[in-house]
């Protein structure tokens, strides 16, 4: 997906300048084709074996030049056409940005949104100056959202284009590609650290990159070391696929009309549930980007089991603040869209906490997580996450750009206790702060069995009513919220209560619009002290 950044630095004269290369390698084809024409006729006068296969070769080597140069005659055209979107979307930026620059109360953000300036002690102007200030970020912010709207839509309208002029279309993917641009399942080095699959991937050529996203978009999309905007658009390839095929099921399973307890039944049961999680994930990569909540990037997902998604709202590898949040109890891929509102909320109180940051909040559906108190009693879960999550996390250190981010962590419920495995052992769990919020515990007694990067902060916080707090210790050791383990307590309000004290309720309330704990987490996320 074009991104605001990319739209303005983009240059629209390249697109033509390739363009006409490519006409020129067309006409360089068939002006081939037809020299091969000519320099066969001598030819037609010899008889025999050799002559025949001399005559079926040349043939075949003609056959190839013309199907290369009718293919490659289709892509100048959609080069052209993206050339002058972007133009004419860059014209309409532009715009914005003189507007901007005039006008001393907005600001251009780097996502492309507009924003007004509060004014100071100092300022001036009236109640109605300052919403006129507001009203018209808010339609410049309009303008440029339908400008990348119009870029967005013109580049997948020549990625269309494009697909339909590859090699592969043309059956010379060999002669046109080449053997040494393309990667084999052998070459892509799943076992390595996430730094040294991000120094491979840099050494790939573009077109090797390609082939990597286009033929291996299974590995790729899920390999931490690459960066974001490629495994979203590798997996992006793989999920528009899963995604229409179950609808399509689904649509045929239900003209069927199963009964409550046939094996169609059951199917369309699973189907539903898996869809409702896809659909949220839909939902999410389509939506418009605003001010606080910019585009959606999907870093993995799985329809297998209980399902995975892995889906960031802002890019990890430009964000100057990345929160990166692991669900506990119950957590799967139907329910992700919950967990995927928790991440706007996360972003809209750190927007109002820190005004002009830049954050991405990462919602991490990434491990099979116990569907039920009675499994959540075993670590098992949190042991075989741990490994996975301590990855992902050293994936963001290695394809940031610029100054390191400011990473958090926060671990609720269970994925407290994902949190507490991964930053256990001989390798550093590599984030800025730890957050353990309505935890049961996290399998240690002591911050300082914890093996996080240094100067890592540990905050823990848990709702008075909670009813977590019931949690023996000998389930998954001490309670982080107790003085004795070590870690920064914050406040987490009290949450709602019972006749009995405690509640299931309080347990959930922790991302509630305007509510304590929300607060100290925006806190937490853009490197600031909680209360």
């Amino acid at each position: 997906m074009v991104s605001f950044e990319q739209l303005r630095s983009a240059d629209p004269a390249s697109f033509d300048n390739l363009a006409n290369k490519w006409s020129r390698l067309a006409g360089e084809l068939s002006s081939t084709d037809s020299d091969l024409a000519s320099a066969a006729r001598p030819l037609e006068g010899w008889s025999g074996d050799a002559g025949d296969t001399a005559r079926a070769h040349i043939s075949d080597v003609r056959d190839g030049y013309s199907t290369a140069a009718e293919y490659i005659e289709k892509i100048p055209p959609a080069l052209r056409t993206l050339s002058d979107a972007v133009s004419e979307a860059q014209k309409t930026v532009n715009s914005v940005a003189e507007t901007v620059d005039s006008n001393g109360h907005l600001r251009l953000q780097t996502d492309g949104t507009v924003r007004a300036i509060p004014g100071g002690p100092g300022d001036m102007r009236s109640d109605e100056e300052k919403q006129a200030a507001s009203d018209l970020a808010e339609e410049l912010t309009g303008k440029i959202s339908r400008a990348l709207k119009a870029a967005r839509e013109a580049d997948r309208t020549a990625v269309s284009a494009l697909d339909k002029a590859t090699p592969e279309s043309a059956g010379l993917e060999l002669e046109a590609t080449g053997d040494g641009n393309i990667v084999t399942p052998a070459d892509i080095p799943r076992d390595a650290s996430a730094a040294e699959v991000k120094q491979w991937w840099d050494e790939l050529s573009p077109t090797e990159q390609e082939s990597a996203i286009y033929t291996h978009g299974d590995v790729i999309g899920g390999l931490d070391g690459i960066p974001a905007e490629d495994r979203d658009r590798a997996n992006r390839i793989r999920f528009t696929e899963e995604y229409t095929q179950l609808n399509e099921r689904r649509d045929e399973l239900e003209n069927l009309d199963p009964s409550g307890y046939s094996p169609e039944a059951r199917e369309l049961e699973e189907i539903d549930q898996t869809l409702r999680g896809l659909d949220a994930i839909h939902e999410r990569l389509e939506r418009e980007p605003t001010a606080t909540r910019p585009e959606a990037y999907l870093l993995d997902f799985s329809t297998e089991g209980n399902g995975r998604g892995i889906v960031a709202t802002g890019n990890p590898d430009t964000a100057d603040n990345v929160v990166t949040s692991v669900p506990g109890t119950g957590s799967n891929l139907s329910k992700i869209g919950g967990e995927l509102d928790k991440a706007d909320a996360l972003l809209d109180q750190a927007a109002q906490t820190e005004r002009g940051s830049s954050n991405a909040a990462i919602t991490w559906v990434g491990y099979d997580a116990p569907q039920d108190l009675g499994a959540a009693t075993k670590a098992d879960f949190a042991e075989d996450a741990a490994g996975d999550l301590q990855s992902f996390q050293d994936g963001l250190r290695a394809t940031h750009e610029g100054q390191p981010s400011n990473n958090t962590l926060i671990g609720h419920s269970y994925g407290s206790t994902v949190v507490g495995h991964a930053a256990q052992g001989d390798k550093e769990l590599d984030v800025d702060n730890a957050v353990f919020i309505g935890s049961p515990g996290v399998g240690a007694d002591h911050v300082s069995e914890l093996n996080l990067a240094d100067g890592a902060d540990v905050y823990a916080g848990t709702a008075e009513n909670d009813v977590i707090r019931n949690t023996p210790p000998f389930i998954h050791d001490n309670q982080p919220i107790n003085e004795d383990f070590g870690a920064e307590v914050f406040d987490a309000g009290e949450g709602t209560d019972s006749w009995y004290g405690t509640s299931t309720d309080a347990h959930s309330e922790y991302w509630d619009e305007n509510s304590t704990p929300l607060r100290n987490l925006g806190r937490i996320v853009v490197g600031e002290s909680p209360s």
